[in-house]
């Protein structure tokens, strides 16, 4: 049996994830520990308690009334099907299919993400966890909570370059996605919908919008 972090550790753990600077891959791990240890749980309280009146500092920020329906429009748009894997700002994105790592813990040397983001919708469990790795050119997906897709169907994840039509992916099971992706600036929205088995044979999205996630100026 492997020993778990010591308390130093675990205290520093905590305290990143109360902030929101922990890799994907340990923020995932922080919250498996949340679910499972009532100790570790307390002390993340602790923690965003202290770091409670940061909050006080920044002002909140709604989203635009109309950012659902701008997403859709992108993602079902009325023209005709778009061309896949054309976009040079993104480089070659492979037409076959993607390949699948399953991942359960990353090794001590394992790059940092330059930026993280959680795919969420509203009344919607599923949650998808997106980081974006500059240096190795790859954008990861990883199912963080909520059920898999039920039998016929799959998640399909979508990318949409502000101002451009979406763009498949790849559909998402267990594990992680990991695709190549060049650059991911401000303004480029990712997207998750329900498809059939395999994802939209269009390349045009025909299912539902489940979550999306718009990247923001850094």
């Amino acid at each position: 049996m492997s020993e778990g972090p010591d308390m130093d550790d675990r205290d520093g753990l905590a305290a990143e994830y109360a902030l929101g600077t922990l890799p994907l891959p340990d923020r995932l791990q922080a919250e498996r520990l949340i679910a499972s240890d009532p100790d570790f749980a307390s002390l993340v309280a602790r923690w965003q308690a202290h770091l409670a009146p940061l909050d006080a500092e920044y002002a909140p920020v709604d989203p635009p009334p109309d950012l659902l329906q701008r997403i859709e429009t992108r993602l079902f748009p009325v023209a005709t099907p778009v061309r896949r894997w054309r976009l040079p700002l993104f480089g070659a994105l492979t037409a076959g299919l993607l390949a699948v790592a399953i991942v359960a813990f990353m090794p001590a040397t394992r790059p940092q993400a330059t930026l993280t983001a959680t795919l969420t919708g509203e009344n919607q469990p599923l949650t998808i966890a997106a980081a974006f790795y500059e240096d190795q050119g790859e954008l990861s997906f990883v199912r963080a909570s909520g059920p898999a897709a039920a039998e016929g169907q799959d998640y399909e994840l979508w990318i949409i370059p502000a101002g451009q039509a979406a763009i498949s992916l790849g559909v998402l099971r267990e594990g992680e996605v990991r695709v190549p992706v060049a650059d991911l600036p401000p303004g480029t929205t990712l997207a998750v919908t329900l498809e059939t088995t395999g994802g939209s044979p269009t390349g045009v999205a025909q299912g539902p919008l489940l979550v999306a996630a718009v990247i923001g100026d850094s």
